[in-house]
This record gives C-alpha cells, structure tokens and sequence, in this order.
C-alpha cells in the first residue's frame, strides 16, 4: 500500500512519517514544500519529494500511484479551502483511492459540555473557520465522485517537537514558574498524543468502511484541566520554585501583554525594526515575555469546559489511545530538557 503525506516537514507530519517508516507493509513518499522542513524525515532515510500544494494539479507527479493521500500541511486559513479541495480533485484525477484531510476542534468554537461529530460547527475564528469551509467544501466534492474522505479533527496534539502545546508551555512553566492558574485554567484539556495521532491515520488509511466519507474525532484517553495538565508537566520537568498564579492579574496582564503583541506586529509590518540598529535584541527581548502569555483566543480555551468524544473513531477505524498522560509528559519533559528548551 503507498502512502504519499503532505506536509511531512511539520510536527503531525513528522510523527506520522515515522510511523509509517516503521511498517514494511507501506511504501512511503513524504512531501515537503521547503527542504529546510525535511530535516527530520531525511534522516530516516525515507523517500522525500519538494511538492507545493499549488503546483500539485499541474504535476501530479508525487501522487502517481498512490492508494492513500494525507494532507496534513498547515496553509494560510483563508488558503486552505481551496488548497485541499485542489489537492482533492488531482486524488480525483490520479485514482487514489482514499484521501485523509486533518482538520481541528477548532470547528466546533466556544461550545461546552460532551462535543462529538454530529455536534454542527460554529467556529468562532479564523482559524477556525478556513477549517470548516474546508471540510464543507471536501464533503461536497466527496459525494460527487472521488476517493473515499476521511477528515480527523485532533484535539491538543502534544509531545515531543510540539512547538505550540510543548514547547511554549515547557518555557512557561519553567520562566513563569507556573503552577495553577486557578479559575483561569479550569477548563478541560483535550490532550491526545502525536503517536496517537499518527496511529489513526494508519487505522483510517487501512479500514474499508461502507461510507463515502466520515468525520472523526481523535482524542486522548485522559481529560484533564489546564491546570492539571500544567502542575503534572512542571513535575515531568522538574521544575522547582513553581507558584499559583492570580487568575484576575493573570488576565490582566495577558491583555496587556496582547497589546503589546499587536504592536510588535504592526511595527514588523512595517519594517521599522530595521530602522533602529538595537531592535533584534529588543525585539528578542520582548518577544520572550510576550510568549509568556496566552492570547485571548487561548484564554479561552484555557477556561472552555469541553469534553470531545472519539467514540465514532473507535466504531469506525477502531482507534483507541495508548499514550497516558503520564508516560506523554515524561516523553515530552525528556525531549525538552536533551533539546535545550529548558535549562
């Protein structure tokens, strides 16, 4: 069976080309836009191809052939729709015959309590909604003719290379000395592992379920609150001094500290950073306390009480999660502390 990924030089990419490079049951070819992303992959030894997403329907070269097609590549939200639908068509095209689409939680916006797939989208981003007019505009080409369409909507994917949910927060925790947020970090931390992840794509790649297309959820075996999720990997770090943080000054100051984001883009923008000959270290100065605080969109999910269930996952594709919480953060603090983001 021949698997091509795009987006193989990014987190989820890297981790499922892995995956895949590990099962002598797959012929792999793993695209990249850039070979500055390939690094990961290329080491492994793994059949790597330079293939941009708007070049594909003119050369569709790197899809030739292939059983299964996953995009995983992260475009611009307003490109995205049309990129994926694109790609769709030259599936279409080339007889692939399944097509995965990753999407995100992000579809179903500020809703709380138990979410699962028949849960209709009310994004309440933009982010959020380049992922739903994606996945609308895949479901209608997918009831017309093509491959069969599975689109995988991941929760908080963590562990190790995870630049957002790891990373950002391993240095938070360890120069914030973060603890608790209190009722600022109340909310429910969907956390699903990278392996995790890559595991559905496989189970997804290899089922023949009768329906054209499914949606699907893909979550981790334990759901926790931020502030869980932040004590237990400051412990996994063995970072020490930790303390709880004010929830009313936390917020307050992450709003002011937004303003200050926004300015440092706007100057960006403009280009007036290289007017003044000591804004790098300024710049680099500044944009490590920014990191320090969530954005407004990330307040709130730090406080949205949201549980997403993966049943129909585990019915579909029989997915089920295999990474604890636990053994994630133990992952995830080790490849933190060998790779130098913490001290």
């Amino acid at each position: 069976m021949k698997f091509v990924v795009f987006g193989a030089g990014g987190f989820i990419g890297g981790w499922l080309c892995e995956e895949l490079a590990n099962r002598k049951d797959i012929e792999l070819v793993a695209c990249v836009r850039r070979w500055s992303s390939a690094v990961r992959v290329a080491r492994r030894g793994l059949n790597v191809v330079q293939a941009d997403l708007d070049a594909v329907t003119e050369d569709m070269a790197a899809i030739a052939g292939a059983d299964v097609v996953v995009n995983v590549s992260a475009p611009l939200p307003e490109r995205e729709p049309e990129l994926a639908f694109r790609l769709y068509s030259a599936c279409a095209a080339a007889g692939v015959l399944k097509f995965i689409q990753f999407s995100s939680m992000a579809v179903y916006g500020g809703q709380t309590g138990d979410v699962d797939e028949d849960n209709p989208p009310t994004p309440s981003g933009e982010y959020g909604r380049g992922k739903t007019e994606m996945e609308n505009r895949l479901l209608h080409a997918a009831a017309r003719s093509g491959p069969q369409l599975f689109i995988l909507r991941p929760t908080i994917v963590y562990g190790p290379f995870s630049e957002t949910w790891t990373v950002r927060y391993a240095r938070r925790i360890a120069n914030g000395r973060w603890r608790s947020l209190g009722w600022a970090g109340e909310g429910t931390c969907n956390l699903v592992h990278a392996h995790d992840v890559a595991k559905a794509v496989v189970l997804a790649g290899q089922v023949q379920p009768d329906a054209k297309s499914h949606v699907l959820n893909i979550n981790g075996p334990q759901m926790v609150t931020w502030n869980e999720y932040i004590d237990r990997f400051g412990d996994a770090l063995k970072v020490g001094g930790r303390v709880g943080m004010n929830p009313l000054r936390f917020r307050l100051t992450s709003a002011v500290v937004h303003s200050v984001r926004k300015t440092g883009g706007w100057v960006k923008r403009k280009g007036m950073s290289r007017r003044l000959q000591s804004a790098p270290a300024l710049i680099g100065k500044a944009q490590s306390a920014v990191n320090l605080y969530p954005t407004p969109d990330e307040l709130r999910l730090l406080r949205q009480k949201v549980r997403c269930s993966w049943w129909r996952a585990a019915h579909i594709i029989g997915f089920s999660p295999s990474v604890s919480l636990d053994e994630g953060l133990r992952q995830s603090a080790e490849w933190c502390r060998v790779h130098g983001v913490i001290s």
